[in-house]
Protein backbone atom coordinates (compact mmCIF):
# COMPACT_ATOMS: atom_id res chain seq x y z
CA UNK A 1 0.00 0.00 0.00
CA UNK A 2 3.02 2.22 1.12
CA UNK A 3 4.69 1.83 -2.62
CA UNK A 4 1.01 2.40 -4.77
CA UNK A 5 1.41 5.53 -2.73
CA UNK A 6 4.33 6.65 -3.21
CA UNK A 7 4.21 5.53 -6.72
CA UNK A 8 0.92 7.84 -7.33
CA UNK A 9 2.61 10.58 -5.86
CA UNK A 10 6.45 10.28 -7.58
CA UNK A 11 4.08 10.03 -10.81
CA UNK A 12 2.13 13.06 -10.14
CA UNK A 13 4.65 15.42 -9.54
CA UNK A 14 6.95 14.50 -12.20
CA UNK A 15 4.33 15.33 -14.69
CA UNK A 16 3.84 18.50 -12.90
CA UNK A 17 7.52 19.37 -13.42
CA UNK A 18 7.41 18.27 -17.24
CA UNK A 19 4.17 20.56 -17.39
CA UNK A 20 6.30 23.68 -16.06
CA UNK A 21 9.30 23.02 -18.36
CA UNK A 22 7.35 22.43 -21.02
CA UNK A 23 5.54 26.02 -20.61
CA UNK A 24 8.92 27.69 -20.28
CA UNK A 25 10.08 26.36 -23.35
CA UNK A 26 7.01 27.13 -25.11
CA UNK A 27 7.49 30.84 -23.68
CA UNK A 28 11.42 30.96 -24.57
CA UNK A 29 10.40 29.84 -28.27
CA UNK A 30 7.81 32.43 -28.64
CA UNK A 31 10.06 35.38 -27.15
CA UNK A 32 12.61 34.00 -29.70
CA UNK A 33 10.35 34.38 -32.57
CA UNK A 34 9.20 37.58 -31.83
CA UNK A 35 12.82 38.77 -31.40
CA UNK A 36 13.90 37.55 -34.42
CA UNK A 37 11.38 38.96 -36.45
CA UNK A 38 11.66 42.38 -34.64
CA UNK A 39 14.95 42.53 -35.82
CA UNK A 40 14.42 41.12 -39.35
CA UNK A 41 12.12 44.33 -39.52
CA UNK A 42 14.34 46.57 -38.38
CA UNK A 43 17.07 45.19 -40.55
CA UNK A 44 14.88 45.68 -43.99
CA UNK A 45 13.98 49.78 -42.83
CA UNK A 46 17.60 50.22 -42.20
CA UNK A 47 18.36 48.70 -46.25
CA UNK A 48 15.15 50.09 -47.58
CA UNK A 49 16.45 53.84 -46.14
CA UNK A 50 20.11 53.25 -47.05
CA UNK A 51 19.10 52.25 -50.87
CA UNK A 52 16.17 55.29 -50.67
CA UNK A 53 19.38 57.61 -49.79
CA UNK A 54 21.39 56.28 -52.68
CA UNK A 55 19.00 56.70 -55.03
CA UNK A 56 18.61 60.40 -54.03
CA UNK A 57 22.23 60.81 -54.47
CA UNK A 58 22.22 59.28 -57.52
CA UNK A 59 19.63 62.00 -58.91
CA UNK A 60 21.23 64.96 -57.44
CA UNK A 61 22.37 66.82 -60.55
CA UNK A 62 26.41 67.59 -60.59
CA UNK A 63 27.33 70.85 -61.11
CA UNK A 64 28.87 72.08 -64.90
CA UNK A 65 32.15 72.32 -65.88
CA UNK A 66 33.20 76.34 -65.36
CA UNK A 67 33.76 76.18 -69.38
CA UNK A 68 29.98 76.13 -70.19
CA UNK A 69 29.44 79.15 -68.30
CA UNK A 70 30.82 82.82 -69.85
CA UNK A 71 33.19 84.92 -67.30
CA UNK A 72 33.63 81.89 -65.67
CA UNK A 73 37.11 81.38 -63.86
CA UNK A 74 38.52 80.05 -67.17
CA UNK A 75 38.22 83.33 -68.23
CA UNK A 76 41.47 85.14 -68.89
CA UNK A 77 42.69 88.05 -66.23
CA UNK A 78 46.07 89.65 -65.62
CA UNK A 79 48.74 91.85 -67.00
CA UNK A 80 50.47 92.12 -70.32
CA UNK A 81 54.02 93.73 -71.23
CA UNK A 82 56.18 93.57 -73.92
CA UNK A 83 57.96 94.84 -76.87
CA UNK A 84 57.19 94.98 -80.50
CA UNK A 85 58.71 95.89 -83.91
CA UNK A 86 57.19 98.01 -86.32
CA UNK A 87 56.88 98.91 -89.77
CA UNK A 88 55.98 102.78 -90.24
CA UNK A 89 54.01 105.07 -92.30
CA UNK A 90 53.75 108.76 -91.69
CA UNK A 91 52.08 111.51 -93.37
CA UNK A 92 53.57 114.85 -92.34
CA UNK A 93 53.05 118.59 -93.31
CA UNK A 94 52.49 119.39 -97.26
CA UNK A 95 51.11 115.74 -97.38
CA UNK A 96 54.47 114.00 -97.89
CA UNK A 97 54.67 110.60 -96.71
CA UNK A 98 57.62 109.20 -95.36
CA UNK A 99 58.26 105.55 -94.53
CA UNK A 100 60.65 102.85 -93.61
CA UNK A 101 60.10 99.06 -94.51
CA UNK A 102 62.70 98.03 -92.19
CA UNK A 103 60.72 97.15 -88.39
CA UNK A 104 63.73 97.51 -86.80
CA UNK A 105 66.02 100.05 -87.85
CA UNK A 106 63.10 103.18 -87.42
CA UNK A 107 62.98 102.37 -83.47
CA UNK A 108 60.93 100.32 -81.09
CA UNK A 109 57.70 99.69 -79.79
CA UNK A 110 56.52 98.97 -75.65
CA UNK A 111 52.87 98.06 -74.42
CA UNK A 112 51.60 97.55 -70.73
CA UNK A 113 48.07 96.54 -70.91
CA UNK A 114 45.53 94.98 -68.38
CA UNK A 115 43.02 92.40 -69.83
CA UNK A 116 39.82 91.11 -68.44
CA UNK A 117 36.60 89.24 -70.08
CA UNK A 118 37.50 89.26 -73.03
CA UNK A 119 39.12 93.15 -73.00
CA UNK A 120 41.50 95.39 -72.30
CA UNK A 121 43.15 98.96 -71.10
CA UNK A 122 46.35 99.24 -72.74
CA UNK A 123 49.17 101.93 -72.81
CA UNK A 124 51.64 102.03 -75.87
CA UNK A 125 54.82 104.26 -76.56
CA UNK A 126 55.93 103.70 -80.07
CA UNK A 127 59.37 105.77 -80.72
CA UNK A 128 60.41 106.21 -84.79
CA UNK A 129 63.18 108.08 -86.48
CA UNK A 130 62.46 107.92 -90.28
CA UNK A 131 65.26 109.13 -93.29
CA UNK A 132 63.84 110.58 -96.14
CA UNK A 133 65.21 111.01 -99.58
CA UNK A 134 64.53 114.42 -99.92
CA UNK A 135 64.49 117.11 -97.63
CA UNK A 136 61.30 118.24 -95.71
CA UNK A 137 60.35 121.33 -94.31
CA UNK A 138 57.71 122.69 -92.11
CA UNK A 139 57.34 126.01 -91.42
CA UNK A 140 60.90 128.06 -90.43
CA UNK A 141 62.38 124.15 -90.29
CA UNK A 142 63.72 121.65 -92.64
CA UNK A 143 65.24 118.41 -92.55
CA UNK A 144 65.51 114.61 -93.78
CA UNK A 145 64.98 112.55 -90.71
CA UNK A 146 61.96 112.82 -88.57
CA UNK A 147 61.72 111.92 -84.79
CA UNK A 148 58.29 110.84 -83.61
CA UNK A 149 57.70 109.57 -80.34
CA UNK A 150 53.26 108.53 -79.76
CA UNK A 151 51.95 107.77 -76.44
CA UNK A 152 48.65 105.99 -77.29
CA UNK A 153 45.60 104.77 -74.85
CA UNK A 154 43.71 102.22 -75.82
CA UNK A 155 40.32 100.53 -75.09
CA UNK A 156 40.51 97.30 -77.09
CA UNK A 157 37.70 94.23 -77.42
CA UNK A 158 38.94 90.64 -77.67
CA UNK A 159 36.50 88.17 -79.04
CA UNK A 160 37.77 84.90 -78.69
CA UNK A 161 38.52 82.83 -81.74
CA UNK A 162 39.78 79.25 -80.60
CA UNK A 163 41.39 78.02 -77.00
CA UNK A 164 44.51 80.41 -78.10
CA UNK A 165 43.63 82.37 -80.48
CA UNK A 166 41.72 86.03 -80.09
CA UNK A 167 41.17 88.77 -82.79
CA UNK A 168 41.10 91.98 -80.90
CA UNK A 169 39.88 96.06 -82.23
CA UNK A 170 39.73 99.25 -80.38
CA UNK A 171 40.07 103.00 -80.67
CA UNK A 172 41.96 105.29 -78.27
CA UNK A 173 43.52 108.73 -78.34
CA UNK A 174 47.20 109.44 -79.30
CA UNK A 175 49.73 112.03 -77.93
CA UNK A 176 52.28 112.86 -80.48
CA UNK A 177 55.17 114.85 -80.37
CA UNK A 178 57.12 115.36 -83.86
CA UNK A 179 61.01 117.36 -84.83
CA UNK A 180 63.50 116.82 -87.18
CA UNK A 181 66.65 115.10 -86.08
CA UNK A 182 70.02 116.10 -86.29
CA UNK A 183 73.00 115.48 -83.99
CA UNK A 184 73.33 117.99 -81.11
CA UNK A 185 69.32 119.72 -82.47
CA UNK A 186 67.78 121.61 -79.71
CA UNK A 187 64.66 122.17 -81.68
CA UNK A 188 61.55 121.52 -79.85
CA UNK A 189 59.06 119.21 -80.41
CA UNK A 190 55.67 119.99 -81.79
CA UNK A 191 53.01 118.20 -79.71
CA UNK A 192 49.76 117.24 -81.43
CA UNK A 193 46.65 115.29 -80.36
CA UNK A 194 45.10 112.52 -82.82
CA UNK A 195 42.42 109.40 -82.53
CA UNK A 196 43.15 106.22 -83.03
CA UNK A 197 42.04 102.98 -83.68
CA UNK A 198 43.58 99.67 -83.83
CA UNK A 199 42.86 95.85 -85.04
CA UNK A 200 44.71 92.81 -85.42
CA UNK A 201 45.45 89.51 -84.14
CA UNK A 202 47.15 87.58 -80.46
CA UNK A 203 48.03 84.47 -79.97
CA UNK A 204 49.06 82.71 -76.65
CA UNK A 205 51.70 80.79 -77.98
CA UNK A 206 52.68 79.39 -73.52
CA UNK A 207 50.19 80.60 -70.76
CA UNK A 208 52.54 83.28 -70.15
CA UNK A 209 53.43 84.38 -73.73
CA UNK A 210 51.74 85.48 -76.50
CA UNK A 211 52.57 87.23 -80.02
CA UNK A 212 50.27 90.21 -80.70
CA UNK A 213 49.40 91.91 -83.80
CA UNK A 214 48.14 95.40 -84.36
CA UNK A 215 47.54 97.72 -87.26
CA UNK A 216 46.80 101.25 -85.87
CA UNK A 217 46.08 104.44 -87.76
CA UNK A 218 46.00 107.70 -86.03
CA UNK A 219 44.87 111.09 -87.52
CA UNK A 220 45.80 114.26 -86.33
CA UNK A 221 42.74 116.66 -85.22
CA UNK A 222 42.80 120.20 -85.73
CA UNK A 223 40.53 121.20 -82.94
CA UNK A 224 42.78 119.45 -80.31
CA UNK A 225 45.61 121.40 -81.39
CA UNK A 226 48.05 122.60 -78.68
CA UNK A 227 49.21 125.63 -80.82
CA UNK A 228 48.17 127.90 -83.73
CA UNK A 229 50.70 126.21 -85.89
CA UNK A 230 49.71 123.58 -88.75
CA UNK A 231 49.54 120.33 -88.48
CA UNK A 232 53.44 118.13 -88.73
CA UNK A 233 51.90 114.98 -88.34
CA UNK A 234 48.68 114.69 -90.17
CA UNK A 235 48.44 110.73 -90.06
CA UNK A 236 50.44 107.37 -89.51
CA UNK A 237 50.29 103.71 -90.05
CA UNK A 238 52.17 101.42 -88.02
CA UNK A 239 51.99 97.54 -88.32
CA UNK A 240 53.55 95.87 -85.04
CA UNK A 241 54.27 92.44 -83.64
CA UNK A 242 54.61 92.68 -80.40
CA UNK A 243 56.32 89.59 -77.90
CA UNK A 244 54.25 90.14 -74.74
CA UNK A 245 55.05 88.53 -71.60
CA UNK A 246 51.58 87.63 -69.58
CA UNK A 247 50.91 87.58 -66.00
CA UNK A 248 47.39 86.12 -64.60
CA UNK A 249 46.00 86.86 -61.80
Amino acid sequence: MEKIFLSAFFNKNIFHYINKCICILLMLTISFCFSAKILAEEFLSAETGKSDQRGFESRVAKPEPDFFFSGSSSELKGFYFGVGFRNVRLQVSDDVTVSDSDGTANGIGTNLGYFWEEQALEYERQISIIDHTDSLSYETQSGQKLEVIQNNFWYILYPKISMNFYLHYGAGIQFTKTRFAATGSNTSYEDEIAMGAETGVSYFVMSNLKLFYRFSVGRQIPFLKTSDSSSFLKQSLLQTIFLNYYIPL
